[in-house]
């Protein structure tokens, strides 16, 4: 059977980023699975050298003024010429956007990161023009799908997957590795780690993790953070807030890249963690945290509120502003209502046992196993192709 060119372009499969993690987790599971494509995926930057299956670069000269859509145009030529096929994008609308025009015999599909509508709750500008003009979009979840459906008629959803099995039980030899990741001071019998994992851009408050650290430790709570990012000083310098808020030798920051089981362990050590998005089309760090056992807080705010399952775990929004080029709707929130989330969780696990808190969390993601979702994906996919 002819095998038809599926064309996936965002971040890179070896990219320590979500869309990098999304775009190599649908990829496996295609080159895996019996669709009839001939799949070559477009992202990110070499060294390292992606081998499991057809990877081109797109780095940052490639990308040039429009996030590289005249270079893909080129690649398509070179590697099937005017055979017809689909394009598709794993990336955010405002990208999207940059290959409106992009002259290619395909279709265009769009699975995009949608975390926050313009004041009028919709995406505006020429990424919503962008998502009217492809021929399939493919929303994170619910919510986002509502959010573009302002400008479609009907948008369906898939989120994104895990593998549960990642989040075992820990061994004793790994308890020790996280002791030592973790530090000292990270040990007591009354401590509780609070975690974090954000990269460190405008997006992700984290002032607002800090600050709740300062305000639980102001409470009496004798807590230890444990902050994994990419880099100290970006968007925020993380040094200034530990000064600040006062918290020396009371946080760990990792910026090392761990491997999946490896942050696994560590979500597993925490008490609870904090997402501290401000919005959020999926949330990594949510599920990943639930599927570990371990409760997170989370702003009602954007698709990642739909997947904090208990809404006492959720902190209220206080204002709304507008941000970027699109006019979206990021929300501001309070330190103190972030640590009034958290002490409900203790003192509901303080009632139900840590065990019953530890079943609740994983069976709040059960469904979002690959094993159960990936179905679901392939079907959305034949449909696409048999079109």
């Amino acid at each position: 059977m002819d095998r038809i060119p599926l064309l996936i372009v965002g971040d890179g499969p070896q990219e320590p980023t979500g869309l990098g993690r999304i775009a190599r987790d649908v990829a496996g599971l295609i080159t895996e699975s019996d669709l009839p494509v001939d799949l070559v995926h477009v992202g990110g930057p070499i060294p390292p050298v992606w081998t499991k299956w057809a990877h081109l670069p797109l780095d940052e000269h490639d990308r040039g003024e429009d996030w590289g859509a005249s270079y893909v145009a080129a690649l398509w030529q070179s590697l099937w010429g005017r055979k017809p096929g689909v394009l598709w994008l794993i990336w955010d609308p405002g990208r999207v956007a940059a290959y409106l025009d992009a002259q290619l015999p395909a279709q265009k599909w769009a699975y995009t990161a949608v975390d926050a509508p313009n004041r009028n709750g919709s995406v505006g500008g020429p990424a919503g023009v962008a998502l009217e003009a492809c021929d399939r979009v493919l929303a994170y979840g619910r919510w986002a799908s509502q959010i573009i459906q302002t400008k479609r008629k009907r948008v369906s959803y898939l989120p994104h997957g895990l593998t549960i099995e990642t989040y075992h039980a820990s061994t004793v030899e790994e308890r020790a590795w996280v002791a030592e990741q973790l530090g000292p001071y990270a040990v007591g019998a009354n401590t509780r780690v609070i975690g974090c994992v954000a990269t460190n851009q405008p997006r992700k408050d984290l002032g607002l993790y800090f600050q709740t650290l300062a305000e639980l430790q102001a409470r009496g709570h004798a807590v230890y953070g444990w902050l994994h990012t990419d880099v100290l000083t970006k968007a925020w310098s993380v040094v200034q807030l530990v000064e600040d808020c006062g918290l020396a030798k009371r946080v760990t920051v990792s910026t090392r890249q761990y491997s999946d089981r490896q942050l696994a362990l560590l979500y597993q050590a925490c008490d609870v963690t904090i997402a501290p998005g401000l919005g959020e089309g999926f949330g990594y760090p949510i599920v990943e945290s639930l599927a570990a056992g371990v409760p997170v807080v989370h702003g009602d705010f954007g698709g990642g509120r739909e997947l904090v399952p208990k809404i006492e775990w959720r902190f209220p929004v206080r204002e709304v502003r507008l941000d970027g080029i699109y006019g979206q709707q990021r929300p501001l929130f309070r330190a103190d209502d972030v640590a009034n989330a958290i002490e409900r969780i203790w003192r509901w696990r303080d009632a139900v046992g840590a065990e019953t808190v530890r079943a609740y969390c994983r069976g709040a993601v059960a469904h979002l196993d690959w094993q159960s979702l990936w179905p679901r994906w392939r079907s959305w996919i034949r449909q696409g192709l048999d079109g």
